[in-house]
C-alpha cells in the first residue's frame, strides 16, 4: 500500500462515515477458525432502487483499462468488492479488481478502485491474447470470494472459433486461485459441456457466465448462459422456455453432483433488422440457500429500443428434476426449477439499462435490510457504460 493511497483511505474513513462499506456484526458469521462467511436473506420479496454510479469510459487504474465488468462479489469483513474484467488479455492481462462502493439508503456516492490482480495459468504465466495465441485464449466472466479458503473462484465461458485453422475449441472452466491470482485447482467439467467443432455441447459464448457459493460454503453453483445444442434452440423473440442447466458442485471435491433445468424468457424485442444478433441468457446466479437463489437474465437485440432488458428472478430447486443423466432436454419429461419475478430493471426509471452481468449482496443498510449491487460490462465500447446499481432488499 502506497503512502498516498493510505492517506487517501484514512481521509475517506474520517469523512464518509454515513456510507456503507463493511458489514454490521450480525452480517458476518465467524467459523471456528475465525474465517468470515456472509448470511444472505432467506428470500427476496422485492428490490428498492437506491442509486446508480457510472465509471467513466476508458478510465485507467494502475496501468490497466477499467471496463468489461462481468462479475462482482462482496467481502464483508473488509468491505471490499471483487470485480472481474472480461478483457481476455486484448488490452492487458486477464485480471480482477478490488474496489469500495460507497452508498447508503438514499444515495450512491462513488466507486473507488484500490487494487488490480492478474489471474495466471497453471504454469504461472499470463494468459495470452487471441492474437498472440488463439489456442490458449479464454473468456473470463464470473468471480466469487470463498471465505472458507480466502481464495477466488472464477469462470471462463470458453472460446469456439471455427473460422481458424485449426479450429479454436477452448472449453469453459471453473478455477480456484490464490488472492495473488496464482492457480490452485480446476473444477470438473462434465463431457456434455465441452466445446465441439460440431453443433454439440456448449455454444460459443454461452457457458459459465455466473457462479455462487451456498451460504454454508458446501456447494458451488454455476449456470449455462444459453442452452446446450442438445437441449434445444436459443431464446428468440418468438421462442420462450429454452432450457439452460444450473450445475451444483461439491465445493470440497470440486465435482458436479446435480444439474437442474431453468427455462429462459423470450428475447424482449426483435432486432432491427430481424436478421441481426439477439439473445437472452442467464448471466448471474446468487445463492440464498442450498435450494434458493437469485437468477439474472439479460436480453439483448441489435437495433431494438431499448436494446437491453434485465430481469431478476428468485428460483427454487426444490422439486426440480436432477437432469444430470439426461443427454438432451428435448422430447423428454422433467420438472424445471420454479421462478418468481423479483425485479424488471426497467421499472427503476434509470436513463439506460446496459449490459448488466454481475450481482452480489452488499452490506446491511442502517435499517437492517440487506443491499444488492449490480454491475454492467461495457464491452470496452464508447457507446456503452460501466454502471453500478445499488438496491435495498425488501424482505
Amino acid at each position: 500500500m502506497s503512502r498516498k493511497f493510505l492517506a487517501a483511505t484514512l481521509l475517506w474513513a474520517a469523512t464518509a462515515a454515513p456510507f456503507l462499506t463493511a458489514c454490521d456484526d450480525d452480517d458476518a458469521i465467524k467459523s471456528s477458525d475465525n474465517k468470515v462467511t456472509y448470511s444472505p436473506p432467506a428470500s427476496v420479496a422485492s428490490l428498492r432502487f437506491i442509486g446508480e454510479n457510472i465509471v467513466p469510459y476508458n478510465q485507467k487504474f494502475n496501468n490497466t483499462t477499467l471496463g468489461g465488468f462481468s462479475g462482482i462479489d462482496y467481502r464483508p469483513e473488509t468491505g471490499m468488492y471483487y470485480i472481474m474484467s472480461d478483457d481476455a488479455s486484448a488490452l492487458q492481462p486477464v485480471r480482477f479488481y478490488m474496489a469500495r462502493l460507497n452508498f447508503d439508503e438514499n444515495s450512491f456516492s462513488d466507486v473507488t478502485f484500490t487494487n488490480v490482480t492478474t489471474l495466471r495459468r497453471p504454469d504461472g504465466s499470463n494468459f495470452p491474447s487471441a492474437t498472440a495465441d488463439p489456442t490458449a485464449t479464454i473468456d473470463p466472466e464470473g468471480i466469487r470470494y470463498d471465505p472458507a479458503t480466502w481464495r477466488i473462484i472464477w469462470s471462463s465461458e470458453g472460446v469456439r472459433n471455427l473460422t481458424r485453422t485449426p479450429a479454436v475449441l477452448n472449453h469453459p472452466f471453473l478455477r480456484e486461485a490464490n488472492p495473488d491470482g496464482s492457480y490452485v485447482a480446476e473444477f470438473g467439467l462434465p463431457s456434455l459441456f465441452r466445446i465441439q467443432a460440431t453443433d454439440n455441447g456448449t455454444r460459443s459464448n454461452g457457458s459459465f457466465e455466473g457462479l455462487s457459493l451456498s451460504p454454508d460454503g458446501r456447494f458451488l453453483y454455476t449456470a449455462q448462459e444459453e442452452p446446450l445444442y442438445e437441449d434445444g434452440p436459443r431464446a428468440s423473440p418468438t421462442v420462450a422456455g429454452s432450457p439452460v442447466r444450473i450445475l451444483k458442485y461439491d465445493r470440497a471435491t470440486r465435482q458436479p453432483v446435480a444439474q437442474y433445468a431453468y427455462k429462459l424468457d423470450a428475447v424482449h424485442k426483435a432486432p432491427v433488422p430481424e436478421t441481426q444478433f439477439q439473445l437472452n441468457g442467464v448471466v448471474e446466479v446468487l445463492a440464498l440457500s442450498e435450494t434458493k437463489m437469485l437468477v439474472m437474465e439479460r436480453s439483448f437485440a441489435v437495433g431494438a429500443t431499448p436494446d437491453y432488458a434485465v430481469k431478476i428472478y428468485e428460483i427454487d430447486l426444490t422439486g426440480a428434476t436432477d437432469v444430470s443423466s439426461l443427454t438432451s432436454l428435448q422430447s423428454t419429461s422433467y420438472t424445471p426449477v420454479s421462478k418468481r419475478l423479483v425485479l424488471d430493471v426497467a421499472t427503476t426509471g434509470i436513463k439506460r439499462i446496459d449490459n448488466l452481468e454481475g450481482m452480489t449482496f452488499g452490506p446491511k443498510l442502517p435499517n437492517g435490510h440487506h443491499s444488492l449491487v449490480l454491475v454492467s460490462d461495457d464491452n470496452f465500447g464508447a457507446t456503452q457504460i460501466s454502471q453500478f446499481l445499488a438496491f435495498e432488499v425488501m424482505p
